[in-house]
C-alpha cells in the first residue's frame, strides 16, 4: 500500500510537469479585472494530495491594472497551492465531525497514509461548517424573498404531515485564563416525517419511526436561532404542510419560537418528558414502594387519557413549601403550563408521534458524542462550525457541501 502511494505521488508529479507549458505566454487575461497580466517568472507550489505532498512549478503573472497576481495553471486545474486538496479536506472534515481531533489524526493517518495535525483536522471541519453557514444564509435570504417563496410553492408538493422539534445541550467553551470555563447551550433542531402508530397503552410497544430527517444546530440566543428554525423549515415547506406538528420537552423558548414562526402548528409535549415529573412525586406521596407503583400507574394512565386536571389534582396535595425544589410543585407548574399540549387521546387517534426521541437522538449524536468528549473546551467559533458540519453529515448532506476549489 505504501509502495502504491509513492507510485501515485510520482505519477501525479509527472502529470503536473506535463501540464505545465515549457514556455509561458508573455501575457494572459486577468481573472479579476480582465486586463492583460504580465508574466513574471515560474514559482514553486506545494499540494497536499491523497498521494502525499507534491511540489511543482508554474507561471506567475501580475496585473498592472489591479496589481493582483495569479497562476493560470492553478485556475485551469482547480489546484489549491499550499493547502489541502478538495478530497483530502473532505475526508479530514469527515473524520473531524465524527471523533476528537487527536484521535481522528491517528485514524486518518492509518486509513490514508497522510499525516495531519489536530489543527488541520479542525480547520478542514470548520471549512465544511462554514459552507453550512453560507447555505443557511442563502436559506434566510430565500425565506424573506416573496418571489422565491411563490416559486418554491409552484415547484414543490405540499407536505401532508411534517414534524419539527428542538432541544438543547451544554457545550464547554474557553474563557480567559483563570476564569471559569463557561458552558453554552448548543441548540439543535430537526425536521422529519414519520410512519407507524403509537401504542394503545402507555407501556405498549412504540411503532413510530422517524424518516427523512434533516438537522440544524447553532450556539445562539433563542431569537437568533428562531431565524434558522424558520429558514430551515422553508426548505422542508413547513409553512405549507397540511399538518405541522412540533414536539418539545416543555421549555418555554421552544414554544415561543414555534408560536412566533409557525403559529398554525400543533404543539405536543413529549410523552416521556411529561412522565418524568411523576416519579419524584410518587416518592414523596407514598412511603411504601408498592403504593408508589400503584399511584404512579394510576396517574400515568390519567395523563395517557388526557385527564390533566386529574393529574394536577393528584400532585397538588403533596406540595410542601418547606421542601427545597419540591417535585410536587414542579409537576403542578409543568402540567398547568402545558396542559393544552397534552391532549394525548386526540394525538393518538390522529396517528401523531408523541415522543421526541428524534431530537433526543440528535442532541446525543451532535452534542454528547462529539462536542462533550472528555477534556474538550471549545473555541466558540470552532464549536459552532463543527456542530453545523456534524448536523449536515448526520442529515446526509455531506456530498453537497464540497468546499470551493
Amino acid at each position: 500500500r505504501q509502495l502504491l502511494h509513492k507510485l501515485g505521488n510520482i505519477l501525479l508529479h509527472m502529470w503536473l510537469i506535463w501540464q505545465t507549458p515549457r514556455y509561458c505566454s508573455p501575457s494572459v487575461a486577468c481573472p479579476h479585472c480582465g486586463a492583460d497580466t504580465q508574466y513574471q517568472r515560474k514559482r514553486w507550489g506545494k499540494l497536499l494530495t491523497m498521494f502525499g505532498e507534491v511540489r511543482y512549478r508554474r507561471g506567475y503573472y501580475v496585473c498592472p491594472q489591479c496589481h493582483q497576481g495569479h497562476y493560470p495553471l492553478d485556475e485551469q486545474l482547480g489546484l489549491r497551492p499550499n493547502a489541502m486538496s478538495a478530497e483530502v479536506e473532505r475526508l479530514a472534515a469527515m473524520t473531524g465531525v465524527q471523533m476528537p481531533f487527536g484521535k481522528g489524526r491517528t485514524v486518518f493517518a492509518e486509513l490514508t497514509l497522510l499525516s495531519l495535525s489536530d489543527q488541520s483536522l479542525d480547520k478542514a471541519t470548520q471549512a465544511y461548517g462554514t459552507e453550512v453557514e453560507k447555505q443557511e444564509n442563502v436559506w434566510l435570504s430565500e425565506a424573506r424573498d416573496g418571489d422565491a417563496l411563490r416559486r418554491r410553492a409552484r415547484e414543490h408538493p405540499r407536505p401532508l404531515r411534517l414534524y419539527g422539534t428542538m432541544d438543547g445541550g451544554r457545550v464547554q467553551t474557553r474563557a480567559q485564563q483563570g476564569a471559569d470555563q463557561p458552558w453554552r447551550e448548543l441548540k439543535v433542531g430537526a425536521w422529519f416525517t414519520a410512519k407507524g402508530q403509537p401504542p394503545r397503552k402507555p407501556n405498549g410497544k412504540w411503532g413510530i419511526h422517524a424518516q427523512n430527517i434533516t438537522y440544524y444546530a447553532d450556539i445562539a440566543h433563542a431569537d437568533d436561532f428562531g431565524h434558522l428554525v424558520w429558514a430551515s423549515g422553508i426548505q422542508r415547506d413547513a409553512q405549507r404542510a397540511r399538518e405541522l406538528i412540533f414536539l418539545g420537552d416543555g421549555a418555554r423558548w421552544i414554544w415561543d419560537l414555534v408560536s412566533l414562526h409557525f403559529p398554525h402548528a400543533i404543539q405536543i409535549v413529549d410523552w416521556f418528558h411529561a412522565c418524568e415529573y411523576l416519579t419524584p412525586v410518587a416518592k414523596v406521596a407514598c412511603r411504601d414502594v408498592q403504593q408508589q407503583k400503584q399511584w404512579l400507574e394510576q396517574v400515568k394512565m390519567d395523563l395517557w387519557q388526557g385527564k390533566i386536571a386529574a393529574v394536577i389534582a393528584a400532585c397538588a396535595p403533596h406540595i410542601d413549601p418547606r421542601r427545597q425544589g419540591d417535585p410536587a410543585q414542579k409537576a403542578v407548574t409543568y402540567y398547568t403550563n402545558n396542559q393544552q399540549r397534552m391532549d394525548y387521546p386526540t394525538y393518538r387517534a390522529n396517528g401523531y408521534q408523541i415522543g421526541s426521541g428524534t431530537i433526543e437522538s440528535a442532541v446525543k449524536q451532535i452534542t454528547t458524542q462529539r462536542m462533550k468528549v472528555p477534556g474538550a473546551r471549545w473555541n466558540l467559533h470552532s464549536a459552532r462550525l463543527v456542530a453545523k458540519a456534524r448536523a449536515a453529515f448526520l442529515s446526509g448532506q455531506w456530498h453537497d457541501l464540497a468546499t470551493p476549489r
